[in-house]
């Protein structure tokens, strides 16, 4: 039960973010800016969606070689899995940037021009948080797959709740609209090299156990 948490953490607080981030931006643009926001959330749904298939890909293969010992098996699906999201990241949020503007008239119906300047710095700004996304979802997997709890729990709770609620006011206040669409990718960089910091400490540790018992 205690692994299947962090995932029950992310469902349950990208409500709470949403929320939040429709509040501040509707005393900040009104219902235009929470309709160009609805644009990036629901893009975001997709590509999240995305790295979540490609996480859960690597799972039972993470959970299969850790079970049997295999470190370097472990590590080097982690690899594989890292290596596949970051370029696509790199790609989808080149596509984001070159096609920002056909993007939003899709969603923006009524041809609102207010409505597709907001968005489609939004979506230029929000996406910047792509590689950063992805490797954040995979490094949670992962500590799942091991059955390391606590790591785990700290990326999710971090990214999904505690870092990101409180970055999104400050931001809003100290650059408007500009610091909303920052709040995603300062959020999940932070939480990136925490990341790797937790994920090198790991591999450090497991190694070193390995030594002491050769």
């Amino acid at each position: 039960m205690i692994f299947g948490r962090p995932s029950l953490f992310g469902h349950v607080s990208s409500g709470i973010v949403i929320i939040t981030f429709n509040a501040i931006i509707l005393t900040l643009n009104g219902n235009t800016g929470v309709a160009a926001y609805g644009v990036i959330a629901n893009i975001s749904l997709v590509i999240v969606a995305l790295y979540t298939g490609i996480a859960q890909g690597a799972q039972p293969l993470l959970s299969r070689f850790y079970g049997t010992g295999d470190q370097r098996q472990v590590r080097k699906v982690l690899h594989y899995a890292i290596m596949t999201i970051l370029p696509l990241s790199c790609i989808v949020y080149l596509v984001i940037y070159l096609f920002a503007g056909p993007v939003t008239a899709i969603f923006n119906n009524e041809r609102d021009p207010s409505l597709q300047q907001i968005a489609v710095t939004g979506l230029k700004l929000y996406f910047i948080s792509n590689p950063f996304v992805g490797y954040n979802i995979i490094l949670t997997v992962f500590f799942t797959s091991i059955e390391k709890a606590v790591p785990a729990h700290i990326l999710s709770l971090l990214r999904g709740l505690i870092l990101i609620v409180p970055m999104a006011f400050l931001l809003s206040k100290l650059a408007g609209m500009t610091g909303i669409w920052l709040t995603y990718p300062i959020t999940e960089s932070v939480v990136s090299l925490l990341g790797f910091v937790l994920i090198t400490k790991f591999f450090k540790t497991t190694r070193k156990e390995k030594n002491d018992e050769n």
